[in-house]
C-alpha cells in the first residue's frame, strides 16, 4: 500500500469511528449522511463505491509529517476537514442544484432539500466533535483550541465565498481578480487550514505555520481552476458530475476568462457572452459554439498558464519550509496531482 492510499484508510477509519459512536437514533438521517460519505446506498446498506479525493485530509497528513510532527496525532483534525468539507457539498449541491455527486445522485434530490439541509448540519457537528479525539492523541489543550479556531475561520471563509459565487449568478459582470477573491474563500480555505492545522500539531513556531497556510492556499487556488477546467473541457464519466458548465451557464473561470478576452476577437463580443449568460434556459447547441469560441481565443491555454502559475507559486514556498525530504516529496506529488487529475 502507497503512502497517500495508506492516509486515506486512516482517515477513513478515524471518521467511521465518529460517525459510529455520535449516530443519531434516526436511521434514515444516518443513512443520509453516510450515503453522502460514500459508506452505504440510500437504503442504508454498506457498498463499495467512490468516496471522494481526500485531499484535504492527505494533505494536513502529509504536511504533518513533513515538519516533522507525528500524523498519527493529526488523524482526528484530518477527518474534521473531511467531514466539514463533506457538510458543504450537500449544501453547496442544493445552492448550485447539482443532481449528482461521485457519481451517484446528490443527497437533496432523494430526500429533499429540507432534509438534505439537516443531513449537512449533522456532518458540520461531527467535524467539530471529531477535533475531541485530539486529546487521546496527547495534542495540548491550547493547540486543540487554536486548531478549532483555525477551522472555524475556514468555514466562515468557505461561506463567504459561496456567497460570493451565488451573487455572481445575478447577472453582473465579474472580473479575474474577483473571482480569484472567491475561490480563496470557498476552496483554497480548507486547503489552507489542513496545512496550517498540521503545523500547528507538528509544533511548529508561527512563521512556519504561516507558510504551511500559504502553501495549501496557493495549492487550493489551483485547484479550483483545474476544476473549472474540467467543468468545461473534463470527461463526465471520469468528473463524477456534470462536466457541462456551459450548459448549465456557470460564471465559472472559463466563462470570467472568455469575457475579458472577448474584446480582441471581433467574431464574438463580451456584450454577446454575457448576453447570452443571461438567457433563458439551456442551449447545448449554443454552448458549443462558445466552447469553440473560447478554443479559438486560447482561454484552454490561459487556464493552463493559471494553474501553472499557482503551482509555481506554491512549490516557492515549499522550498522556504524545512522539511523531511521523503514527505518533502510526498507534497509535490500532491501538488502535481492537482493538475494532471481527471476528475
Amino acid at each position: 500500500m502507497n503512502p497517500g492510499d495508506k492516509l486515506r484508510l486512516q482517515v477513513e477509519e478515524e471518521m467511521l469511528a465518529i460517525l459510529s459512536k455520535g449516530s443519531t437514533p434516526l436511521l434514515e438521517l444516518e443513512s443520509m449522511y453516510r450515503y453522502h460519505m460514500g459508506f452505504c446506498d440510500r437504503d442504508g446498506k454498506p457498498v463499495d463505491v467512490p468516496k471522494g479525493k481526500y485531499m484535504r485530509p492527505v494533505l494536513c497528513l502529509a504536511m504533518c509529517a513533513a515538519l516533522g510532527g507525528d500524523p498519527e496525532q493529526a488523524i482526528p483534525a484530518a477527518a474534521s476537514l473531511e467531514l466539514g468539507h463533506r457538510s458543504s457539498l450537500i449544501f453547496d449541491d442544493i445552492q448550485d442544484k447539482g443532481m449528482e455527486r461521485n457519481g451517484r445522485p446528490a443527497v437533496w434530490t432523494i430526500w429533499g432539500a429540507a432534509q438534505a439541509i439537516n443531513a449537512g448540519l449533522v456532518l458540520s457537528s461531527f467535524a467539530r466533535i471529531a477535533l475531541l479525539r485530539l486529546e487521546e492523541r496527547r495534542v495540548p489543550t491550547n493547540t486543540i483550541l487554536a486548531t478549532w479556531a483555525v477551522l472555524e475561520r475556514a468555514n466562515i471563509d468557505l461561506c463567504r465565498g459561496q456567497f460570493l459565487d451565488l451573487s455572481f449568478m445575478d447577472g453582473r459582470s465579474v472580473g479575474v481578480a474577483e473571482y480569484l477573491d472567491m475561490v480563496r474563500g470557498k476552496t483554497a480555505s480548507f486547503f489552507a487550514a489542513a496545512c496550517e492545522v498540521a503545523a500547528l500539531i507538528a509544533s511548529r513556531d508561527a512563521p512556519t505555520v504561516m507558510l504551511a497556510r500559504e502553501f495549501g492556499l496557493k495549492m487550493g487556488v489551483a485547484f479550483q481552476v483545474h476544476d473549472d477546467y474540467l467543468g468545461v473541457w473534463g470527461d463526465e464519466g471520469e468528473v463524477g458530475k456534470t462536466a457541462n458548465d456551459l450548459v448549465e451557464k456557470k460564471r465559472s473561470l472559463p466563462m470570467v476568462l472568455a469575457c475579458e478576452m472577448a474584446p480582441g476577437f471581433p467574431q464574438v463580443d463580451r456584450a454577446t457572452l454575457e448576453g447570452w449568460l443571461k438567457s433563458e434556459g439551456p442551449r447545448p447547441e449554443e454552448a458549443a459554439v462558445v466552447k469553440s469560441f473560447m478554443e479559438d481565443i486560447g482561454v484552454p491555454t490561459r487556464l493552463a498558464e493559471m494553474e501553472r502559475g499557482y503551482l509555481g507559486e506554491a512549490t516557492q514556498v515549499l522550498d522556504q519550509l524545512e522539511l523531511q525530504p521523503e514527505w518533502a516529496e510526498r507534497l509535490r506529488s500532491l501538488l502535481e496531482r492537482v493538475v494532471e487529475r481527471n476528475l
